[in-house]
Parts: structure tokens; C-alpha cells; sequence
């Protein structure tokens, strides 16, 4: 797959995450529990991935799963308090200025992981450019969330 396949998945993955989000605070909204909602929304996602294994034919990759070092599980734990605080935060901030702020502290964090190489992630030294273009795109963040 080429490169711009690849960009054009993750923009496309972008704006499934600017519609999922926003439809498991509406779960919350009818179930009247954020907790709930997030519960229902993992027990789906469980049920999907279980079923997307099977069919691809890696149901043995579960064999290695105490081959994953231990603290790599917390993504688990940070996934679910992702979707508790977006159930819990679209009601209250709106979706605009929730999706804004998440963005903003996704740039922030990336431009650390990818500096430092950190979890594996390839390479990518910080540089005035990417500084700036970051200060940009937060500045208009602050800017648009008033």
C-alpha cells in the first residue's frame, strides 16, 4: 500500500473518531450513565475485534499474549478513560471545542513521542518548523475555544 493510501485511512479514521465520539455521548445521553454507555461501547468493541480475528485467521496470535511486557496493558485502562471523559465531556463542552483541545493535546504529545522515540515509534527530531506549526495550529485551538 502506498503512502497516501495510508494518510488518506488515517484522515478517513479522523473523521470516524469526530463521529463515534459524539454518538457514544448520545449512548449516555439515552442510557443516562456515561459509565453505562462506555460499558456498552467496549462490550461492542469486543465483540467486533473477537470477530474480526476470527475471520482474518490470527485467533493464535492470542497464544503470545503473556509475551506483552505488563505496562503496556495500561492502554486498556487509558482507552476506557478516554471514552468515560468523552461521554462525559461532549454534554458538557461540546463537541467543537472538545475535539479542539483533544487535537491540541494529541499534536503536543506526538511531536515528545515521535522526538524521543517513544513505545517504538519511529524517529522524528523536534525542529523549529514543527514547533511552530504546532504553536499555530494550539494558538488557533485557544483562539477558536472562547
Amino acid at each position: 500500500m502506498q503512502s497516501s493510501a495510508y494518510i488518506a485511512i488515517a484522515l478517513l479514521m479522523g473523521v470516524a473518531m469526530s463521529i463515534y465520539l459524539p454518538m457514544n455521548s448520545s449512548v449516555s445521553r439515552y442510557l443516562g450513565s456515561s459509565i453505562a454507555a462506555t460499558v456498552t461501547f467496549y462490550a461492542v468493541a469486543l465483540l467486533t475485534a473477537a470477530v474480526v480475528l476470527m475471520v482474518s485467521g490470527q485467533h493464535d496470535a492470542i497464544a503470545r499474549i503473556g509475551q506483552v511486557p505488563s505496562y503496556l496493558y495500561l492502554a486498556g485502562f487509558i482507552s476506557a478513560f478516554m471514552i468515560l471523559g468523552t461521554t462525559f465531556l461532549i454534554p458538557i463542552i461540546g463537541a467543537r471545542r472538545f475535539f479542539i483541545l483533544l487535537i491540541s493535546g494529541q499534536i503536543l504529545m506526538a511531536i515528545i513521542v515521535s522526538h524521543f522515540g517513544i513505545l517504538e515509534s519511529p524517529r522524528d527530531p523536534i525542529t523549529f518548523k514543527k514547533i511552530l506549526a504546532a504553536g499555530l495550529v494550539i494558538a488557533g485551538a485557544f483562539l477558536s475555544t472562547g
